[in-house]
C-alpha cells in the first residue's frame, strides 16, 4: 500500500452524532482514494466518539492535553502525507474538496497555506436567504482582511498546508481560541496564503448559541466593527505561541 499524498486531520470532542456522516463525505472524494488517508484525534471526548471512529476507515489516535491546537498537533505528528488538510468533525465536505485544496500547493511552491469559505445548512430559525446575507456580511470582512492579515480569514474546517512547514511551526499546544490562525500566521514565513474556491458546509449549532438570526447578526457586528481598522492594517511581527486573544482578531469554532 503507498504512503498518500494527502492527509485528512481531524479532532474530535463529542462528536459521536456527526462524525459519521463528516467521514463519509471525505471518504466520497474525486480523488483516488489511496492517494488520501483521514486522520481522527479524539480530544477527551465524553460521548461515543471514540467507540464509533473504531468502526470507520479512518485512523484514529487519543490526544490527552486539552485543545484544539494539541489535537491538530498530534494528527500533523501522525499524519502519513505530505500535504495536510485541517477539517471539522460536523462539517459536510463537497466530493472535489480535498483535490480542490491540495492542487494550489502542489503546484505552487510560493503558496504556504490554502484556506476556503463555509457556508451553513439552512435550518428551522435559518432560512437560506437569512444566511445568505449573512454570508455576504462575511464576505466583505473576508475580503478586507485578505488586504494584510489573509490568516484570519482561516478555519481549521477547510485549511491546508505544508506538513514540514507546518512542524517546523507547530500548532499553540495552549487550550486557545485562535489555533487555526496562528499557524496560518506561522505558515507565512514560508509563503503566501492563498484562497481556494471550494466551499464547505456546516451546522448552525454554533449560530443558535447567540440565538435568533438577528441576535447573531448584532453580535457579530459588535465583535468585528471595533477591530475593523486592525483587521485590515499590517500587522507588526509577533510570537504566536505567547501572544493572547486580546486583541479580536482571532477566532474559534464558536465564532464561525
Amino acid at each position: 500500500m503507498r504512503t498518500p499524498i494527502v492527509s485528512v486531520v481531524i479532532p474530535a470532542y463529542n462528536e459521536a452524532e456527526h462524525i459519521k456522516a463528516t467521514v463519509s463525505s471525505l471518504m466520497d472524494q474525486t480523488m483516488a482514494a489511496e492517494d488520501y488517508e483521514i486522520v481522527v484525534i479524539d480530544n477527551n471526548s465524553t460521548d461515543d466518539t471514540w467507540e464509533i471512529l473504531g468502526q470507520l476507515p479512518v485512523r484514529a489516535y487519543k490526544q490527552s492535553i486539552q485543545g484544539c491546537g494539541p489535537a491538530k498537533q498530534k494528527g500533523l505528528t501522525e499524519a502519513k502525507g505530505k500535504y495536510i488538510l485541517n477539517a471539522d468533525a460536523d462539517v459536510y465536505y463537497p466530493r472535489d474538496w480535498v483535490l480542490k485544496m491540495v492542487t494550489p500547493l502542489i503546484k505552487d511552491e510560493s503558496i504556504a497555506c490554502v484556506y476556503s469559505k463555509h457556508r451553513f445548512l439552512p435550518e428551522p430559525g435559518f432560512s437560506p436567504f437569512k444566511l445568505y446575507l449573512l454570508r455576504k456580511m462575511r464576505d466583505v470582512l473576508i475580503v478586507l482582511k485578505s488586504i494584510n492579515r489573509p490568516w484570519l480569514n482561516c478555519y481549521g474546517m477547510t485549511m491546508g498546508y505544508r506538513k514540514d512547514q507546518a512542524l517546523a511551526v507547530g500548532f499553540d499546544m495552549r487550550n486557545l481560541r485562535g489555533d487555526d490562525g496562528r499557524m496560518a500566521y506561522d505558515l507565512t514565513r514560508f509563503g503566501k496564503i492563498r484562497q481556494v474556491n471550494a466551499p464547505v458546509y456546516t451546522h448552525v449549532r454554533t449560530l443558535r448559541q447567540d440565538g435568533r438570526m438577528f441576535q447573531v447578526i448584532l453580535k457579530r457586528l459588535k465583535r468585528e466593527l471595533p477591530h475593523l481598522f486592525s483587521n485590515i492594517s499590517r500587522q507588526k511581527g509577533h510570537d504566536t505561541k505567547t501572544s493572547s486573544n486580546t486583541s479580536g482578531t482571532l477566532k474559534n469554532k464558536a465564532e464561525r
